[in-house]
């Protein structure tokens, strides 16, 4: 799956400005919904990914970027994890430019393929 879905990019900057302040990140599974799951159940996110394939990978990556929305740069994780084990993770916030964004999602969906 190339992400992120064109149809998602709305639902997911209006979720980011209603948990701009919060601490977690957005999560996006198979029925195509961004949902915001806060830092104080991540533990229990992360239980379920790690007990799937390649999950210690996608464990290790997203308490990387978990750490890095800590130190407050203003943008968040957001997980893709699809069904048949496929992932996609990468950062999302308000800022920047559109150009900047189409950058950094054609970057990170040439490292989600590099990883499927």
């Amino acid at each position: 799956m190339a992400f992120p879905l064109p149809s998602l990019l709305s639902s997911i900057k209006d979720l980011l400005l209603e948990v701009q302040w919060l601490d977690g990140l957005i999560l996006v599974t198979d029925s195509q919904q961004a949902t915001f799951v806060p830092f104080s159940q991540v533990d229990s996110l992360l239980r379920m990914v790690r007990a799937r394939p390649n999950g210690q990978i996608v464990v290790e990556r997203l308490c990387m970027a978990l750490l890095d929305d800590h130190d407050g740069g203003g943008a968040k994780p957001v997980l893709v994890f699809q069904g048949d084990d496929r992932f996609w993770l990468g950062m999302m916030g308000l800022n920047g430019s559109h150009s900047n964004l189409d950058g950094a999602v054609a970057h990170l969906d040439r490292c989600f393929a590099l990883s499927s």
